[in-house]
Order: C-alpha cells, then structure tokens, then sequence
C-alpha cells in the first residue's frame, strides 16, 4: 500500500501538520505506544495523572494562542495557582494551559489522521521517484512524501545515509522526571516551582492542583524535573540506580522546601534523552521539494512546544505552496 504523505513520529509537530497540509492521503507513524512525544501522561492506577513530561503550554504569540483555542478549546483549560522562581521568589505570571484529562491531549485531540503505533522507522531510501520506509519489525512502505519529526539525534540517523549534505548545528539535551505521591498535603502555597541554580533540580509541580478525574484525593501528587548537569550525569544509569536518583531527588527537594515527616505512597522516574535542544537554531524547518522530504520539530526554533507549532506551521505553509 502506497500513501502520499508519511509523518514519522507522533507529537505536537505531526499533530500540527496533521491539520495544516493539503492532502487527504496521509498517515503518521510513531515508534510508541500511543500519540504525545513528549506531550506525555503516566496515568498509575489509584494514584493519578503525572505530566511526565511537558507539565504545561504558555504562548507567547497570539496565533499560536489562537492556534491552541480553535483546535483545542473543549481538551484544555488553563492551570490556576500560585507559580514562582525559587531563588528571588518572583512570580511567574503568564497563561499556563494544560490538559483536561492529561497533557498528552494536546497531541491526541489535535491528531486529524489515522496513527501506526510501534512502527520504528530504520531505513529510508529513495527508489523511483518514491520513499521506500523499513520499519525495525521489518515492515515496509512506499509515499510520495516524507516528514521527519523526530528529535534531532534521531533524525540524523535516518538522514545521514542519503548524503543530502544536510547538517543541523547543536544537540538535544536530557532530562529526569519523578513522579511522586505523599501522603499528605505538603502545605506549599506555589503549585509550580522553578529551581535556577540548584544542582539537581530545576522544576516541581503539584499535579494534584491541575485538579483531574482519576486523581487520589487521599494523596498529593508532584512532579520533580531535574537540572541538566544532574540529567547528564545519571541519565544513561538511571534505571540501575532507580531508588538512588530518586531519593537524590526527593531529598533535595525535602531540603529546599524545609518538609518533614513525609512518607510517599508512590514514586517513580522517566527518563527523556531526547527532552529539548538549547542553541543551534539556523534552520527553522526544511524542505526538499525536488524529493519531497520534510523536517520540523521543537528543536529546529527553541525548546517549548509553541517552537514544535511554528517549525510545523512552517513547514506546511511552504508544502502546500510548493
């Protein structure tokens, strides 16, 4: 079977193309087990919902704001409560959208195609004027066109191969993620904290303020992000030293927010090796018309998802008046 247009890779980049490109004719393909990327939710039963990895959406420019409100209104609501830097306590005062049942409802709602999950693309290769795909379990498809919008690293390995003679600068930096639930309330007025020096941590946030269906009342769920040089060091042995990271993590943030006597009745941690890229922008998508191959994502404009929309936005603007 032939499709015009393959999408690899289902986050908020294909999501956005999804909605953008001219043509009837297309499907993405994604090597996980449901739609988000990084728009991720861990939903653990009689626990709750952790945004375990985008915890929410802030826009900085109407369109995108527009963007989100026109295709999204009935999945996102905004995230109420007290937001600040932990270093200067200073307020942070902007828009913050989340999900109604999960942040991965930012890419499952906006999807406007059909989806082939556990479809790892390895392979790629240009035969008759066409797009041969191999996939890892040894299926194969043909298109007229093919948009990459998986994370950079990735991408390169797909790419490398076709001797384009297209390089991308810089590269994308990891990131830890604990998912905890106390059993208490830990009585901290801010729901969202960022951290800007601390050597192991750099975001917590109460999950269970964002006030959704399935949540355990009976606990208080947070999500703790680690810093970078902490994610560097421990995020290619973090599933050996599991109880390790964890409790490194957990402690400092005991220590910095002054809690005690606090027992949890879950925890656990991702990992992202692949969370954002911090510089190296001069592409913000790409475009081969002669061969029809497309590459966009987060990574190409800056690191929030609103970068995912605009490379996408791109992207599709330039296909559709090709």
């Amino acid at each position: 079977m032939s499709e015009k247009t393959i999408i690899i890779g289902a986050g908020f980049a294909s999501a956005t193309l999804s909605n953008l490109i001219n043509d009837q004719n297309l499907m993405v393909f994604d090597k996980g087990r449901g739609p988000g990327g990084r728009s991720s939710t861990r939903r653990v039963e009689n626990i709750g919902l952790f945004d375990h990895g985008l915890q929410y959406i802030s826009p900085t420019i109407k369109e995108f704001d527009f963007f989100l409100n026109q295709n999204l209104k009935s999945s996102i609501k905004e995230w109420s409560g007290n937001f600040h830097v932990f270093e200067d306590s200073k307020t942070i005062d902007s828009k913050k959208y989340i999900g109604k049942l999960g942040n991965n409802s930012f890419v499952k709602d906006l999807l406007s195609t059909k989806v082939e999950y556990l479809k790892e693309l390895v392979g790629l290769k240009r035969r008759n004027n066409k797009w041969a795909l191999q996939f890892k379990d040894k299926d194969t498809q043909d298109c007229e066109r093919v948009i990459l919008t998986i994370p950079l690293e990735q991408c390169q390995k797909i790419i490398n191969p076709l001797n384009l003679d297209l390089t991308f600068e810089g590269s994308m930096q990891p990131n830890l993620t604990a998912m905890i639930a106390f059993n208490k309330p830990l009585e901290i007025s801010s729901v969202g904290i960022k951290f800007q020096k601390n050597s192991i941590l750099r975001w917590a946030g109460n999950e269970s303020s964002k006030l959704r269906i399935g949540n355990n009342e009976n606990l208080e769920l947070w999500t703790l992000q680690s810093s970078l040089d902490f994610a560097k060091k421990y995020c290619h042995v973090y599933r050996d030293k599991k109880e390790k990271v964890l409790e490194l993590m957990i402690q400092e943030f005991f220590t910095l927010l002054k809690i005690k006597n606090v027992e949890t009745s879950y925890r656990d941690i991702h990992g992202w090796l692949y969370a954002f890229k911090s510089e190296g922008f001069s592409n913000r998508f790409y475009w081969n018309k002669d061969i029809n191959l497309g590459i966009c994502g987060d990574w190409m404009c800056g690191s929030k998802v609103e970068d995912a929309w605009s490379s996408a936005t791109l992207l599709a603007n330039q296909i559709n008046s090709s």
